[in-house]
């Protein structure tokens, strides 16, 4: 260990910018506390002429151009708009990039719904045999996080890679509920079949936690999420909502080898109201994110019906969308950026797209590492792209087994033909009445687990 942190101090002094800080240490051996879904207190909102208590912004921010009060619903325009003439004015869509999303699926609601913007892999889930439910979001969390990474409705929700297609895992059904051996299994299906089929999957969202893992070193999820890494998949992973000072990040995002993202409170494009969600777990001196995006009242669509639809009606907005906070969107959102990136510099390695995210980003919190390396700035990614090259190989300790079949599970086959939606419209009658519709949220627990939403508004 000793080895490794000298290591990490070297890369530090060749590579920091001006800051009172050390950034980015990426060491393992975590010291959780609790194991427990928590619910999350919202986070200080302020106005621009606040005075009151929060992490101080980027001194460097623009001119402020696109805004909404604290609070309010962030649209996915004002994440984007900062990045546009950098990204999508230039290229910069996604096209030819599959993000596989492992979550509770994906309903093809307007904005999801073109032809080809959605391939279904494995349902998973307790509703995979179900013929009315299999592959759709019957809980509400994969299809919002699927408008924030490709959605295009042409009108309120924009997704960041809107030309790149979503592979959807379901893992998971109604409640909520799943385990780590199927999310395992769903990891392992996207290694196998990344390329087939007219597949190119790049990129790996995994909006979810396990608290109370103190090392990637024998952790089964993260010797998944590595193998994925090697397969030169990029895998996104949540860090938690446990609060700024809970002194770990969730697993699989504690592994040292793939993006591990936190959640600020962003409310116009131009930086000048950043701060960190006071629920976004902020790590210790072993292991914190590596970078932060946007994550509070983040727009996206609605699937009505659904369990977090039912649970709370006060976070849709209108008949089509639907407020999310927590760590999860904000995971979404790097992701989305990844893909973007990707569409015009493919030859990037996972190594070479983390150390361009990760050096390019911008500080939030100085002084602090809860934040890691800072706000995530695609823009200045995209301009900078040719310091990807600078990137070292990644060599930090692994998980014990390298291989997704030590921890238990695997693919063991079965059918799948690469079936997409193929257009038409979605009526959100296929689970009508279902028995699920009395289930309770509790956080949304899973065998030890939970889903990285903070909350629903």
């Amino acid at each position: 260990m000793a080895g490794h942190q000298t290591q990490s101090r070297v890369r530090d002094r060749a590579e920091r910018r001006p800051s009172s800080r050390r950034r980015g240490r990426l060491i393992v051996a975590l010291a959780l506390a609790g194991s427990a879904a928590v619910v999350v207190p919202t986070a200080h909102h302020a106005t621009a002429d606040d005075d009151g208590p929060r992490s101080t912004a980027s001194e460097s921010a623009i001119t402020l151009s696109m805004s909404v009060k604290p609070g309010e619903p962030v649209p996915l325009q004002l994440v984007t708009e900062k990045s546009w003439p950098q990204l999508a004015d230039r290229g910069y869509r996604g096209q030819g990039i599959d993000v596989a999303l492992i979550d509770s699926g994906v309903v093809p609601v307007r904005g999801l719904d073109q032809p080809g913007k959605i391939v279904y892999g494995p349902d998973l889930s307790n509703e995979g045999g179900i013929p009315n439910l299999a592959n759709l979001d019957t809980f509400g969390h994969g299809t919002h996080l699927a408008g924030i990474i490709n959605g295009d409705d042409g009108d309120q929700v924009g997704g960041i890679a809107p030309d790149s297609r979503i592979v959807s895992v379901k893992v998971a059904g109604a409640t909520g509920e799943t385990n780590v051996a199927q999310v395992i299994a769903g990891i392992e299906w996207v290694i196998e079949h990344k390329n087939d089929n007219g597949l190119n999957i790049r990129v790996l969202n995994l909006s979810f936690g396990v608290d109370g893992v103190t090392t990637n070193q024998g952790d089964p999820l993260s010797a998944a999420v590595e193998r994925a890494w090697d397969a030169g998949i990029v895998v996104v992973a949540a860090a938690g909502n446990r609060g700024n000072d809970h002194g770990g990040i969730d697993s699989p995002a504690i592994s040292p080898f793939v993006i591990a993202v936190g959640a600020i409170e962003s409310y116009d494009s131009s930086g000048k109201q950043d701060w960190m969600a006071t629920w976004s777990s902020g790590g210790n001196r072993q292991r914190t994110p590596d970078l932060v995006a946007p994550g509070r009242s983040i727009m996206s669509f609605r699937v009505p019906g659904s369990l977090v639809d039912q649970t709370y009606p006060q976070a849709a907005i209108g008949d089509r969308y639907f407020l999310g906070s927590g760590t999860s969107q904000s995971a979404a959102i790097v992701s989305g950026f990844a893909a973007a990136l990707l569409s015009q510099h493919p030859e990037l390695t996972p190594d070479q797209l983390k150390y361009l995210l990760t050096r390019t980003a911008r500080d939030v919190v100085r002084g602090k590492t809860i934040d890691g390396y800072g706000k995530l700035d695609a823009s200045r990614a995209a301009h900078s792209s040719r310091r990807a090259r600078w990137a070292p190989t990644q060599d930090f300790p692994r998980a014990a087994g390298s291989h997704v079949d030590d921890a238990g599970a695997s693919w063991s086959g079965g059918s799948w033909n690469g079936a997409s939606w193929s257009g038409g419209t979605w009526s959100g009658a296929s689970w009508s009445g279902a028995s699920w519709s009395g289930a309770s949220w509790s956080g949304a627990s899973w065998s030890g687990a939970s889903w990285s939403g903070a909350s629903w508004a």
